[in-house]
């Protein structure tokens, strides 16, 4: 199930195994908190237990499995990262206990980093942890916000999301700082995100792609240089890059569907399409495929030694901008 799917599922019946995965930390932590909650374990010393994955063999997890708890209805056992890659030992040992679990005991096995070791394991509930839908991340910070009696407009709390490319980690992290920092105030503007929020990558290639669409030549240039503060950083950008300007093409190419269409299709908030569209207006879907195809030649430039990657990216940005005239 996925992470959003998981609260109303311990409504109605908690499972006796569970494996947690995913990309995004925060959402892996908050499931592990959800799963506890529902038990109301009263005697944590005793019935709530957790065990290193790294440092345990199978069979110890079993036998902490089997035990009965003392004092409350359940018994909780969290495994932190158990992955025997390629051990079909240890893996029989778990799903024969699986088969016919103590019915008292929910086990909990807890691997953001890999699942792999569980794949086609039967009798346990895996909950997807990865990056959650922006419009439910949207509907998080407004009822965050609204505890604390902030006001922002929707400008505001997109740029949150966008700048912490919705990674929920960040997002609460930073949410966090501006509560504190808006407190006197209780109004939170897109000015003050600007201005206090660390920008993730990908939002700082739709800086650059804005200001190319601009033809903002020399801020577009000093932006790049920006990045070139560490060595290889240059390199790190041309992924995101490339992903810009190949959804600037898909919406280029599809301007008779809606941006809220557009956003479901590309798996984005409505706020990046209507920042890709500010670069459609200015380039035609021939040339946005130029685009795409010049910074696939100069990747595969980079990647085989032939150029540096600080001058493929400065040539890719000067191209684009010849190309935008």
């Amino acid at each position: 199930m996925k992470y959003i799917e998981l609260k109303a599922s311990l409504k109605n019946k908690v499972e006796n195994a569970y494996l947690i995965f995913g990309d995004d930390r925060y959402l892996c932590y908050d499931a592990l908190k959800k799963i506890e909650d529902s038990l109301s374990i009263t005697i944590k010393d005793m019935n709530s237990v957790v065990i290193s994955g790294e440092q345990t063999s199978a069979k110890d997890i079993v036998d902490s499995a089997n035990m009965y708890p003392f004092g409350d209805a359940n018994r909780l056992v969290v495994v932190k990262n158990f992955a025997p890659l390629k051990n079909k030992e240890e893996y029989k040992v778990i799903e024969n206990y699986l088969k016919q679990p103590l019915g008292s005991t929910v086990i909990v096995f807890f691997n953001p980093d890999s699942s792999e070791f569980f794949k086609g394991m039967s009798n346990i509930t895996p909950v997807d942890c990865s990056k959650i839908e922006p419009k439910v991340i949207s509907a998080f910070v407004k009822n965050s916000l609204a505890k604390n009696e902030i006001q922002a407009n929707e400008e505001a709390v997109d740029k949150l999301i966008l700048f912490c490319d919705s990674d929920m980690t960040r997002i609460t992290n930073e949410l966090e700082k501006l509560i504190a920092y808006v407190s006197d105030t209780k109004v939170l503007t897109p000015d003050i995100v600007q201005d206090f929020v660390v920008q993730d990558k990908e939002y700082q290639i739709y800086e650059l792609a804005e200001f190319i669409a601009k033809g903002d030549s020399k801020k577009a240039i000093d932006l790049v240089d920006s990045f070139m503060v560490k060595p290889g950083s240059a390199f790190v950008i041309l992924s995101p890059l490339f992903n810009n300007y190949r959804r600037a093409l898909f919406v280029s190419i599809n301007k008779e569907k809606t941006s809220a269409e557009l956003a479901t299709l590309l798996g984005v908030k409505e706020f990046a399409i209507r920042m890709l569209k500010n670069q459609v207006a200015v380039f035609s879907p021939k040339q946005l495929k130029q685009i795409v195809d010049m910074i696939a030649l100069y990747d595969n430039k980079i990647k085989i030694g032939e150029m540096k990657e600080n001058v493929a990216i400065k040539t890719i940005v000067i191209n684009i901008l010849n190309i935008r005239g």
